[in-house]
């Protein structure tokens, strides 16, 4: 018999007026990434070992150790993304959980951006981070939307 461990995720959604190459490259192009969500060392490529780097706090470095899971050009890009700290209660907590990033073109040929970050646990002692991170997927996604014309006029 084995235990059934409960976890929440946390789903984000944005539409983009530009068209889904242009999306995939804001999520898989090192810099570009860099530019409105963590500085990384990404490749869309599964299996790549990649690092994001937070900003580190007490008893943390501030690095996220990634893994990428799948990468579907121009429709999905998933990873691992661990790291953390026990003892930490908010932004800096230990996650071991695993982002999906879903592009799906729109009729106007803009893009749909479905951001999912699955497998928080449920426990009291991971709801500091629950919402930290639940805030900022939704404030990432602004930065997005901001920043995309200019990654598009004079890249990162």
């Amino acid at each position: 018999m084995s235990d059934v461990i409960e976890t929440r995720s946390i789903v984000t959604e944005a539409e983009f007026e530009y068209p889904v190459d242009i999306v995939w490259r804001a999520i898989t192009d090192s810099e570009w990434l860099a530019v409105w969500f963590f500085p990384n060392d990404i490749q869309p490529l599964e299996g790549h070992r990649f690092t994001i780097w937070g900003r580190p706090i007490e008893r943390w470095d501030g690095e996220f150790q990634c893994q990428v899971k799948t990468a579907v050009p121009e429709r999905e890009l998933s990873f691992s993304w661990k790291g953390g700290h026990e003892e930490l209660k908010g932004f800096g907590h230990y996650i071991d959980t695993v982002v999906t990033w879903t592009l799906t073109p729109t009729p106007s040929g803009g893009t749909h951006f479905r951001f999912v970050h699955d497998g928080f646990s449920t426990a009291a002692t991971s709801d500091g981070v629950f919402d930290v991170m639940n805030k900022g997927s939704q404030s990432v996604l602004r930065t997005l939307t901001r920043r995309l014309p200019d990654l598009i006029q004079h890249g990162a």
